[in-house]
């Protein structure tokens, strides 16, 4: 049995050592198996340290098993992210076992009733007729509409209701455990907006992410980017709809960096996050049937020995490819091949996301971090 985190880690800080630590005592003995955003994270931007080195702070941090959300669901809606993320846990986990998430109301009937409200096709059409008069977001139509509107206004419980939404699904079985989030930790915007951010951190995570450039930043990238979004721009690209990318492209002509790029395409219609994935998007080929597909494999990032001794133990029942080697990619089915060629392509701009550029097959190389 296990226990399982969908997180990002971005960077791993005390709040996410608490949540850890919760689901620890809410099951005594088994192993805390984290689903991890890989190299870019939701907001549609690299996360602030690279997958391996994030991985090895939750590992350092309490957590026994780290493996990847691979790209491009790590870098997308909560919907497609919380499917991605349990479609991960749905190749590895057992009826019986647990999801845990931090959660500001940590009230399960009310996220379950918010989850099967939204899923259901009435408000699905009332939300799309909604949006079609008003063009507003559809986070913020989604909050106005439905009938507890608190919960759609706290950035955890929206990911909880779109976690049991895919849990549903995809984990028959899955038991859902919220955890009350505890206020007096700094978040992880606060802890990046910091003039000394990894002195916010815990003493093993600095040590770990000092290694690091931190914190990697599109503006080394922006270059790269923009010259695409200039020279073809990919019109089918996934969250570019209603003229979203016609706005980037025409915005890239003129823009001299990344935000610059967001802040010139703009508008009420859409959010930020949206603009900066849709960008990305364009440059990766993504569409919507892209996103739509399950994660045929996810990687191994860091572990210790009950992490290792679990992932002995699934082995013969997991039904989702598992890289836990470099040389493992030679093994995959050709639906993981391809979906791996897309995440080196995303661990290829990466590279050039800090201020000193990376060797092209440094992901490739890279071997997962066991602690002893």
């Amino acid at each position: 049995m296990a226990v399982f985190i969908v997180c990002e880690f971005d960077p791993f800080h005390y709040g996410h050592e608490y949540i850890i630590s919760g689901a620890k005592k809410t099951r005594p003995g088994e192993p805390v198996v984290c689903v991890m955003s890989g190299n870019f994270v939701q907001r549609g931007k690299p996360a602030c340290a690279d997958k391996f080195l994030r991985a090895e702070c939750a590992v350092k941090g309490g957590a026994d098993l780290v493996l990847s959300l691979p790209f491009p669901w790590c870098m997308s809606s909560a919907e497609r992210f919380s499917e991605g993320a349990l479609s991960v846990i749905s190749g590895i986990y057992k009826k019986g076992d647990t999801l845990v998430f931090g959660s500001e109301c940590a009230d399960l009937k009310r996220l379950t009733a918010a989850a099967d409200a939204v899923s259901s096709k009435e408000f699905q059409n009332k939300i799309k007729d909604y949006i079609k008069q008003t063009k507003k977001p559809y986070a913020e139509a989604r909050s106005l509409l439905y009938g507890d509107g608190e919960i759609f206004s706290s950035p955890n419980d929206i990911l909880g209701v779109e976690y049991i939404k895919a849990a549903k699904k995809l984990c028959p079985g899955l038991i859902i455990a919220p955890i009350k989030r505890k206020s007096g930790f700094c978040s992880s915007t606060e802890i990046k907006a910091s003039d000394a951010p990894l002195d916010l951190i815990p003493g093993y995570a600095k040590e770990v992410l000092s290694k690091a450039e931190f914190p990697a930043d599109i503006k080394y990238a922006e270059r790269i980017i923009l010259s695409h979004l200039r020279a073809s721009p990919y019109k089918r690209a996934a969250d570019g709809e209603n003229g979203l990318i016609s706005r980037i492209s025409k915005a890239a002509l003129i823009a001299d960096g990344f935000d610059a790029l967001v802040t010139i395409a703009s508008s009420s219609q859409f959010t930020n996050a949206r603009i900066k994935r849709a960008a990305l998007y364009s440059c990766f080929g993504i569409d919507q049937a892209c996103l739509k597909q399950k994660p045929a494999f996810t990687q191994l990032l860091a572990a210790d020995a009950a992490g290792l001794s679990y992932l002995s133990g699934i082995r013969k029942t997991k039904t989702i490819d598992i890289i836990t080697k470099p040389a493992d990619k030679s093994k995959l089915s050709d639906i993981s091949k391809k979906q791996f060629e897309l995440q080196c392509l995303s661990d290829g701009l990466f590279c050039f996301c800090t201020k000193t550029v990376k060797d092209g097959a440094y992901f490739l190389k890279y071997t997962p971090f066991i602690m002893k």
